[in-house]
This record gives structure tokens, sequence and C-alpha cells, in this order.
């Protein structure tokens, strides 16, 4: 019976959603939640940088520059994709881009937990890439925005300063100089990462169900691309990821990566450097749709194509 379930992190999103959708809101308190990405980030960021205290070496430098360009190259196609099939002014058309180049911690959480549920092994500079795709699509957008309203930049503080990046890189930076020091501290959230990551979910699930009211007149565009874009976003990661030879669990991870959209620290920045922004419409795709298709069937879909290519 459970094999024909979707994943169970799935279904506590998938439950959250219906729940909301039929009246009952099961969103936590705003402390509640955010409490539980810092806990999230920290633990990432800790067994992340943990590990590349161990495999740091020249090989990394290259691998880290061609996860930048595969930020960079994903914002462009989405722009490509925006401005071929919609007709979103230069604005929107950057913001909506720029949710897409970036990427997206939780769902990058559920991938984790989903192939360690699977016992399968992952990289350990795959946490490092979380942190450098944080930022290509960011400072492409506001600098594409800035030359277009002929402005001379943007203030980089409105970048660096956002506190989920914040915490991963405090995470990686003490996981990294203290390596086997930091091990009880990551053995002590083992065990709650999981449920911590369920009630997560429960909160995004009713996120996704109230935003999807959000929808606007370009309801099918963001739709069609809210699910086209991650897929070819996979595509392009999992390219990557067979190129620099990683794992299964890398592959899976990478292509996770490049297939998930912001919907913390994108709208955040622009919020704040493009007022008139439509950061609702942006957020409606990023986590009403492409959340909720990664979550549901697309991290299962990752996996299996990266099982496949591993073995080309």
């Amino acid at each position: 019976m459970a094999s024909f379930l979707p994943d169970i992190l799935a279904l506590f999103f998938l439950m959250a959603l219906v729940c909301q959708r039929l009246g009952v809101n099961l969103q936590l308190p705003n402390d509640a939640y955010q409490l539980l990405t810092y806990v999230l980030l920290i633990t990432i960021g800790l067994k992340g940088g943990q590990a590349l205290a161990y495999s740091a070496n020249w090989a990394l430098l290259g691998q880290s520059i061609s996860v930048i360009m595969l930020g960079v190259l994903v914002t462009l196609v989405a722009m490509l994709l925006i401005g071929t099939f919609s007709k979103l002014n230069t604005i929107d058309k950057t913001t909506l881009a720029a949710h897409y180049g970036s990427v997206s911690v939780g769902t990058y959480a559920v991938a984790i937990s989903f192939l360690q549920l699977r016992e399968i092994e992952f990289e350990p500079q795959i946490a490092l890439f979380v942190a450098l795709l944080e930022l290509p699509a960011i400072i492409f957008g506001l600098a594409y925005l800035s030359r277009k309203q002929g402005q001379k930049g943007f203030d980089l503080r409105t970048i660096f300063a956002h506190k989920s990046l914040a915490l991963i890189v405090i995470g990686m930076l003490i996981g990294a100089l203290y390596g086997e020091v930091a091990e009880p501290m990551v053995k002590n959230l083992k065990p709650i990462f999981a449920v911590m990551l369920a009630l997560y979910l429960i909160h995004m699930g009713a996120l996704a169900g109230q935003r999807l009211s959000d929808l606007s007149s370009n309801h099918m565009f963001i739709i069609s691309f809210g699910i086209t874009m991650p897929v070819l976003g996979a595509i392009m990661g999992l390219t990557l990821g067979y190129w620099l030879g990683l794992s299964v669990g890398g592959l899976t991870l990478l292509a996770t990566l490049a297939a998930s959209a912001s919907y913390i620290a994108v709208p955040a920045v622009f919020e704040q450097a493009q007022p008139k922004a439509n950061i609702a419409q942006a957020l409606v795709a990023s986590l009403a749709i492409t959340f909720s298709f990664n979550v549901i069937w697309g991290i299962p879909l990752y996996a299996h194509a990266a099982d496949i290519i591993s073995r080309l």
C-alpha cells in the first residue's frame, strides 16, 4: 500500500494544502516558522561545512565556478521563456526569472531527507552549492534592471544582509572550522530534523494553498511556467552534475537545486530594491506551483533520472 503513496514528507505538504483549500488554516505562528527555518538552515550549513573540512581542494573551485554559471544560465533560460510566452513588463519578467535562477533551501532540505530515508549518499560540497546558487540570479537581475532604468548600480547590502544566506554561511563556516568538534551538535540536531521539516512543510502547504487564490489573469502562463521551468532546470542541473562526475545523490540534489525557485531570499531583496515588481505573482509561481510540483512529483523524478544517468 505504502508504495502507491507519495513520499511521506510530500504527504504532509499535500494534506496541509488540501486543508487550507477546505478552510482549515494550518499555518504556524510567525515566531514558530522563524524558529523552524533557523534550525533547518543552521543544520544544513553545519553538516555541509563539517563535511567540507575534509574535502576542500582545488577541484572544488572549478566546480563552484561551474555552479555559479549554472545559476546564470537558468536565469537566462527563464527570461527567454517568459519573454517569449508572456506579455510581462521588464521588471516583472526579470523578477520572475530571478526567483527561478535562485534556489529554495526548503526544497533542498526535502531532497536531503528523501535521500537519507533511502540511505543514498551525496557529496558534501552540495551544501556549498546552495549558498553559491542563492546569489547569481539576484545580482544578475538587479544589475539588468539597473541598466534598463539608467541607474548606476544597486546596494549589495540588500543581497548579502539576507538572513537565509547568512545562516547557511555561518553554519558552514563553523562546521568547516571546527570539524569533528561540531559533531555532537550535528548529532543532536539530526533526530529532530525530520520532525521540524514535517512541520515546516505543513506550514508551506497551508501557505501554498492560500497563494493559489492569488492567481491573476496570467494564471495559465504562471501554471505552465511553474511546471515547465523546474523540469528544464533539472535537466541543466543533471547535465552539469554528470559532467562533474557526481554520484546519484549529488546528481539528485544539484537537479533539485536547479529546478527549485526562491520564495524567501529573492522576494525580500526585490521587494526592497524594486518596489514596483509584482512579488505576489512570482511567489504564486515559485511557492504555490513550483514548490508543490517539486515536493510531490519532482524530487522522486529527478532521483530516478539521476539513477539512470549514473549508469551511462
